[in-house]
C-alpha cells in the first residue's frame, strides 16, 4: 500500500517542478560592458578589422581600427533580439558610412560573447565581440 502513496507524491512533486518558470533576462540587461573583437563586412569594399564597443545604460560607443578610424556614439533601443543603434556624431562624407555602428542589427548573446549582424542587399556587417 505504500507504493501508490509514494507514486502519488512523486507525481505531484514532478508536476509542480515542471510548472516553474525559468527567469529569462532581457537582452538589454545583458548588454552593459566593454567588448572587443572582430568586425567583418561583405560586399563591395569588404573589410576585416578589430572592433571595440562599449555599452552602458542606453548609450553606446563603437570604434573600428581602420586607417582613417571609424567612431560611432549614441543611443540604442532593444526590441526582442533586434538592436537599433542611433549614431549622434557628425561625420564627413569621405568614407563608407556602413562601417558606422548605426541602424538595425540582429543580436545574439552566449556567455560573454555578443554577435551583431546587419544584413542588406549586397552586404553584411558582422561584429563578433567578447566582453572584457
Amino acid at each position: 500500500m505504500k507504493t501508490p502513496v509514494f507514486l502519488i507524491l512523486l507525481s505531484a512533486i514532478l508536476s509542480f517542478t515542471a510548472c516553474t518558470k525559468n527567469k529569462v533576462t532581457p537582452l538589454s540587461k545583458k548588454l552593459d560592458g566593454s567588448y572587443t573583437g572582430a568586425f567583418t563586412s561583405s560586399g563591395p569594399g569588404s573589410i576585416n578589422t578589430t572592433a571595440n564597443v562599449i555599452i552602458s545604460g542606453k548609450a553606446y560607443q563603437g570604434s573600428l581600427n581602420t586607417t582613417f578610424g571609424v567612431l560611432s556614439r549614441g543611443s540604442y533601443v532593444v526590441n526582442n533580439n533586434q538592436i537599433t543603434f542611433t549614431d549622434s556624431i557628425v561625420h564627413t562624407a569621405n568614407f563608407n558610412w556602413g562601417l558606422l555602428l548605426n541602424g538595425v542589427y540582429t543580436a545574439t548573446t552566449k556567455g560573454d560573447s555578443l554577435i551583431l549582424v546587419k544584413k542588406g542587399t549586397g552586404y553584411n556587417y558582422t561584429y563578433r565581440l567578447k566582453r572584457q
